[in-house]
């Protein structure tokens, strides 16, 4: 027995199976997407690892040129700023990342180029020091002390100190009895800001922040 099907029969069909055609389609572009996406994002995330891991060699770099900086407790002579990236005073309207929109604000020349990294307005002033090459990732740095001013650790200059520093040294030192903590007193030394801006593969940023004390 043969089954007579009409032309309007087959034209449905015909549609539905492209509808079909369609959305599976659709569904494999999603799904190819969906897998070029996550690999994008887990190689960005490699990227960034890889500068955040620079970023923590060049503050080790800064910390020892920190260390041959001569009595940092009188730094009067060595704001020097420039390529050394060392500031004897904080800066209190510092923008280090170049987000802000205030033209006063200052900016730090992390590439040496005229802080090229932001669009916007600012007093691009602020010098940093290059860390060394450390594979494709560029790393520079900036240092402050946090005191209003260059110059000695003294009442007229307030700085951030820990609050058992104190002039001279304690005849208590060696001590063993852990509850005088007069044992402990020292000279004052101010904390110290390091900031570090790395780019690596894909313009990758990675911006770290430090805060140390001697």
């Amino acid at each position: 027995m043969n089954t007579f099907t009409s032309p309007a029969q087959r034209g449905m069909s015909l549609i539905f199976a492209l509808l079909a055609l369609v959305a599976m389609s659709v569904g494999a572009v999603a799904l190819i997407r969906s897998v070029d996406t996550g690999a994008m994002v887990l190689g960005n995330l490699g990227f960034k690892q890889e500068a955040t891991a620079s970023a923590e060699r060049a503050t080790e770099a800064a910390i020892a040129f920190l260390q041959t900086v001569p009595d940092r407790t009188k730094n009067s002579g060595n704001d020097n700023g420039g390529a050394s990236g060392y500031y004897a005073s904080s800066t209190d309207n510092l923008d280090p990342t170049g987000q802000g929109s205030e033209a006063t604000r200052l900016l730090v020349d992390w590439a040496a180029d005229g802080c090229s990294y932001t669009e916007t307005e600012g007093n691009c002033s602020l010098g940093a020091r290059n860390a060394a090459a450390d594979g494709g990732v560029r790393s520079d740095y900036v240092i402050f002390r946090l005191c209003r001013q260059a110059g000695s650790v003294t009442e007229g200059n307030p700085c951030i100190t820990p609050e058992d520093a104190s002039a001279g040294a304690s005849s208590k030192r060696g001590k063993l009895d852990y509850g005088d903590y007069a044992r402990f007193k020292g000279s004052p030394d101010a904390y110290y800001r390091i900031i570090v801006r790395s780019v690596g593969a894909r313009n990758t940023v990675s911006y770290t922040e430090t805060i140390i004390h001697f």
